[in-house]
């Protein structure tokens, strides 16, 4: 499938080190100015969960070509984060897929060595028609399978992946009124560069969607997501009852960063906010089925590598963070692309190419 790109290819075969290497080879060959350099730390880590040491060149070279094209802009989806849901589920609709919500995975069924389908948490089995793809991280998809159903090596190195740190959110509802015009959607506030990107609670992320879709809050208000990306240490909550004085006093304390990182932005924000959402690592553990709460594998370029969808067990195949560099959404929808095309013969590979081409 690659041979007709074969010549495009060849002309960047003299790259190859600086796309799959670290993208700080790249950074210290070519960047000398500091604060140039932090930046482009900083952009590394929120795309990776790891600095610019860190994150694969190739991630980095691709996100650069999107942000610095003539006249881009970085846009937020019209109806918000479900938008993208929603517009996923329709892809799958459309194509005779069901996606069921509320429907808890209790187990990866495996007959014959083979991957056959799930059992569900109420007991129901769904069979597989070609293969069963997991999208849990690596962690929490080795507790789904049977325990001799994997080698013990396998298993064995995956539970050694090491995790990024969890995040710390607020979800706000805030009274609008009298805010400045030139207020921007994002913010990102860095308390002090000399600590360091991954240094706890330095850096804070804020957008507030409803400035650029109004219909995301009601008339009159906004409202804003603040968060710590990969810096909450899980320790600090582990084993910690979530109805407890305890686990609410650290919240509290915890989340103060977050609103003095507000502060900077929209100085009475205590006074404007109307709801107040506070999210931990066990709000994620608990709410996405993550283990710890983690913001993603810590898989350092030019150390370690990302392992592909494929798996010692026939019929499982893998996607995510947790088998493609990156967070969230380009991750997952990448790595899903490449589980697809791995059980897809190279005759629908041509036929795709060409459709797109």
């Amino acid at each position: 499938t690659l041979g007709k790109y074969a010549p495009a290819f060849a002309q960047y075969a003299r790259y190859a080190k600086q796309l799959t290497g670290p993208f700080g080879q790249v950074v210290d060959k070519t960047i000398t100015d500091p604060f140039i350099k932090n930046w482009l730390d900083l952009l590394s880590y929120l795309l990776s969960g790891l600095p610019a040491d860190g994150t694969i060149g190739a991630e980095m070279a691709f996100m650069f070509a999107e942000w610095y094209r003539p006249d881009v802009v970085l846009d937020y989806p019209k109806g918000g984060s479900g938008a993208i849901i929603n517009a996923l589920v329709k892809g799958i609709q459309k194509f005779g897929g069901e996606v069921r919500c509320n429907t808890h995975v209790d187990s990866i069924q495996v007959e014959n060595n083979r991957a056959v389908g799930v059992q569900l948490r109420n007991g129901d089995i769904i069979k597989a028609s070609r293969a069963v793809i997991s999208n849990a991280s690596t962690w929490d998809t080795l507790n789904l399978i049977p325990d001799t159903a994997v080698p013990s090596k396998f298993k064995t190195k995956r539970q050694a992946t090491p995790v990024s740190p969890s995040f710390m959110h607020l979800h706000l509802g805030i009274d609008a009124k009298d805010l400045p015009e030139d207020l921007d959607c994002h913010y990102i506030v860095v308390n002090d560069w000399e600590s360091g990107v991954t240094a706890e609670q330095n850096v804070i992320a804020i957008s507030i969607p409803s400035l650029l879709d109004p219909d995301l809050a009601p008339e009159g208000k906004h409202n804003v997501h603040v968060y710590t990306p990969a810096t909450e240490p899980f320790q600090l909550w582990e084993g910690l009852d979530r109805k407890s004085e305890a686990y609410a006093e650290l919240k509290a304390k915890r989340s103060e960063s977050l609103w003095k990182g507000l502060e900077r932005i929209i100085p009475d924000i205590r006074d404007r906010c109307e709801l107040n959402l506070t999210g931990t690592p066990l709000t994620h553990a608990r709410f996405l089925r993550r283990h710890q709460g983690s913001y993603g594998p810590a898989l350092w370029a030019g150390k370690e590598t990302f392992p592909g969808p494929k798996t010692p067990l026939p019929g499982l195949l893998c996607c995510g963070d947790s088998s493609f560099p990156g967070i969230g959404v380009p991750a997952v929808a990448a790595s899903g692309m490449i589980a697809a095309n791995t059980l897809a013969p190279v005759k629908k590979h041509l036929a795709m190419l060409k459709q797109v081409a």
